[in-house]
């Protein structure tokens, strides 16, 4: 399913992109004459944010996710709101999985922790020692109180060993892939989801045939919120859209970037990461969720 979370945090945030496995929008504001604070180590756990993580962290391993999102920024809550019961499951299942236990989590913030606090957010990261794994977490001073956004999150950044030439831009169009996205996204704009679901593998119909009506309908209508009309997707991968191969199983990623100059002499960034998986079935690539 199409997930979108919102982590504000500024471009030091963008080498996190990976962190969605699907979709994800990172937002964030540079102050004019903004000051970074790094704190290190222990530190962090006798720092607000700090704090805010770990408890989260308590949360999230507990399976409650929605009391995180529930003390979250107003985004956070609306977007945790929009989705479909199932995805709501699904999230609080990943989240568990992915959520450091409270031990470990203190453990690796007072070993490699960095908290840099840029004012009004701020990105958590520990760093294994072999530098395979990392937590992360991103937090917001919402009401002078920091609220987490995201995480923490274990994440494996083991390089992933790809098996054959990526693509870039206009090559992607040209590939079974790209023509194979755009007639989902086609599919997905018309509300033909009877169709788009031809256009997915064996596995992802064999999901949605196992959801309720009702859930299935959440599905479909998320998708369709969330996903670019065609026209729109086929641009944003010109400009920004890379396919990767790793075995029978292939990413399309597309991140598309905009800058706004505000009245208060700010900058505002807003960066908007996707990635759609597929999977080679019987010789055709089909849409993998």
């Amino acid at each position: 399913m199409l997930r979108e979370h919102r982590m504000p945090s500024r471009s030091s945030a963008r080498s996190c992109a990976t962190w969605m496995l699907v979709a994800g929008a990172l937002l964030w504001t540079v102050p004019p004459l903004a000051a970074q604070e790094v704190i290190e180590g222990k530190a962090i756990l006798a720092h607000p944010a700090g704090k805010a993580v770990v408890e989260a962290g308590k949360l999230l391993k507990a399976g409650k996710l929605a009391e995180v999102k529930k003390a979250s920024v107003k985004d956070a809550r609306e977007e945790w709101v929009a989705l479909s019961v199932a995805d709501r499951r699904a999230e609080a299942a990943e989240a568990a999985a992915s959520a450091p236990d409270a031990k470990t989590l203190e453990a690796e913030i007072a070993k490699s922790g960095i908290l840099t606090n840029y004012g009004d957010s701020a990105m958590l990261r520990t760093a294994s020692a072999d530098g395979n794994s990392a937590i992360m977490a991103f937090v917001a001073l919402d009401g002078g109180i920091w609220r987490v956004t995201a995480g923490p999150k274990t994440i494996d950044t083991t390089p992933i060993v790809e098996t054959a030439p990526p693509l870039e831009g206009e090559a992607v169009l040209d590939h079974e892939i790209g023509k194979a996205a755009l007639a989902f996204a086609k599919e997905i704009a018309a509300g033909k989801f009877d169709a788009a679901n031809g256009l997915r593998s064996a596995p992802a119909r064999a999901k949605r045939a196992a959801m309720a009506a009702k859930e299935r309908a959440e599905s479909d209508r998320y998708w369709k919120d969330t996903l670019p009309a065609p026209s729109a997707l086929a641009d944003q991968i010109r400009a920004g859209g890379k396919l990767t191969f790793v075995g029978e199983k292939a990413y399309l990623n597309v991140s598309h970037n905009t800058k706004t100059e505000n009245a208060d002499g700010s900058t505002s960034y807003s960066s908007t990461s996707m990635s759609i998986p597929f999977d080679l079935d019987q010789g055709t690539w089909r849409v993998a969720d």
